[in-house]
């Protein structure tokens, strides 16, 4: 599947981690519906190495949110826990030791009509989730798709009923996943890129015990499987070539999704608006930290500064400074963001951008196309490395964005395509390497102030490239590069284990964590 524009800028989402928090929700929203109810009793799994962090991020939140039917950007969802205990819901987390599980998984167990449901999920990256297991029958849910998950007690009606729904979905049928459940019963798992019908022929509904349609997350997330336009920046330049580089990003989503470049635009607005939104609430408004291990107010304290007079590089480019780390104070504090790419990198992009469309004298509309020109940058990156943190440390996360924000900045300056995909690769190469390494969990030290640093990144990238220097090693091989240096990259310093995480500065915070978490849901 090709990543769309709006799976990279994007989920607009509660903070603060678009993987553990945005994709936990969206884990337990499929859940829920593949359940088909509520279950008084809750449980979720995690990867015993997550099991410790989770509730800085308040994954088991968002994972409740889910399974009330909150989503990411509800602002209901921040209070489910809460929720939960008014309906009489317990929540109960465990660590998976069993298995060796992806190190992002997130299991949901609940019974529902005495049905004991067991639903694995997997977040990889930027909100992006798989659900990759029912009741122990492997299949493949994304939500990217209309998905019919059907429950037989015999094996040959299950067979006859998935043999109709291929004959009646032909080529819209993209995934087909089926098998025997752990208690005995038979599952089939299909995925279509139209809506399924809304019940099977009377013939094929001997045994038929459960009949569920799930519906796509978002429209705009649906693939209709066309070749993309572009896939690497050597193709991005050379489809730019015909057209101005705007024209090929829109052309690129309105293929995939199928939705028409309008309506990419008015999404990419929102964003916008969103954005400006959290910016204005965090520099009016006390921001009150998840974790509390800095004070949520440096952002203002920044831009005071950036407006005092005395700043050693002017003040837009403490402007922005300020802009991206009051983003992520906002992230931090659960506020609503836009990941770009991820929760904990949502401070970059906005900060970079915002500050360049007031420099150039850039209306909306225009700040609109530099996200979705940024978003693209980010969409061949992500082809070949992950957005995830855990997975590839924090240059997956910082150095994306600043590489995002560093090719939209470029082209809100009139640069060219060339100058544009240089200023991304000269950010991107410069960052490679960067641990994940937080002393704790919240997504705050160091993760706040690097999204400052990325935007300095960013900023270095944007003007070598607009000043006519290019990135010697070609930007595609930087992605390739990038990729390499998340797998090498030890387990160590992909989580709080080394680097911050292994000092005492870092123990100290991780002891205030944990007394503060006794006080907490």
């Amino acid at each position: 599947m090709s990543l769309g524009l709006f799976d990279v800028v994007g989920p607009v989402m509660h903070g603060p981690s678009s993987s553990h928090t945005a994709g936990a929700n969206r884990i337990g929203y499929l859940a829920g519906k593949i359940m088909g109810g509520i279950p008084a009793n809750l449980e979720f799994g995690f990867h015993p190495i997550y099991y410790d962090i989770y509730a800085g991020h308040r994954t088991h939140a968002a994972l409740t949110a889910g399974c009330l039917g909150y989503r990411e950007d509800d602002e209901l969802s921040v209070h489910a826990l809460e929720e939960a205990v008014q309906r009489g819901i317990s929540v109960d987390c465990y660590p998976i030791h069993e298995e060796e599980p992806h190190r992002n998984t997130m299991r949901v167990h609940g019974i529902v009509d005495q049905i004991h449901w067991e639903i694995n999920g997997i977040s990889i990256g930027g909100g992006n989730i798989i659900i990759n297991r029912v009741n122990g029958v492997e299949v493949s849910l994304d939500g990217n798709n209309w998905s019919l998950l059907l429950r037989f007690s015999k094996q040959e009606s299950m067979e006859k009923a998935g043999k109709w729904l291929a004959e009646w979905a032909g080529k819209d049928l993209k995934a087909v996943c089926h098998g025997k459940e752990s208690n005995g019963e038979w599952i089939y798992c299909g995925a279509f890129r139209q809506e399924p019908p809304k019940e099977i022929p009377e013939e094929c509904q001997s045994d038929l015990l459960t009949f569920r349609i799930i519906k796509p997350l978002y429209l705009f997330r649906l693939n209709t499987n066309k070749k993309p336009v572009f896939s690497t920046f050597a193709n991005l330049m050379a489809a730019a070539e015909q057209k101005p580089l705007i024209d090929v990003v829109l052309q690129y989503e309105s293929s995939r999704s199928g939705l028409p470049a309008k309506e990419v635009l008015t999404e990419a607005e929102r964003l916008v608006k969103v954005s400006r939104e959290a910016m204005e609430k965090g520099f009016q408004e006390p921001i009150q930290l998840i974790g509390g291990l800095c004070s949520g107010r440096e952002g203002k304290q920044m831009w005071n500064y950036s407006m005092s007079g005395q700043t050693l590089m002017g003040a837009p480019f403490n402007k922005a400074l300020a802009r991206s780390v009051v983003m992520a104070e906002m992230n931090g504090a659960m506020g609503l963001v836009v990941a770009a790419p991820t929760g904990g990198a949502a401070g970059t992009l906005p900060g970079v951008l915002f500050t360049v469309a007031e420099q150039m004298n850039a209306d909306d509309r225009r700040l609109a196309e530099a996200f979705l020109v940024a978003a693209a940058m980010g969409v061949v990156i992500g082809n070949r490395a992950s957005f995830s943190g855990a997975v590839g440390g924090c240059q997956s996360e910082i150095g994306i964005a600043a590489a995002m924000a560093a090719g939209g900045a470029a082209w809100l300056a009139s640069g060219s395509t060339e100058a544009v995909v240089h200023a991304a690769a000269l950010a991107l190469k410069n960052i490679l390497g960067l641990t994940c390494d937080p002393p704790a969990s919240p997504v705050e030290v160091p993760c706040i102030k690097r999204n400052g640093m990325g935007t300095a990144v960013a900023f270095m990238g944007a003007e070598m490239a607009l000043a006519g220097l290019r990135s010697t090693v070609t930007p595609d091989d930087v992605v390739v590069a990038l990729a390499d240096t998340q797998r090498r990259l030890p387990s160590e310093l992909k989580g709080s284990c080394g680097g911050l995480a292994s000092t005492a500065s870092g123990e100290r915070m991780r002891q205030a964590w944990c007394e503060k978490l006794k006080t907490m849901q």
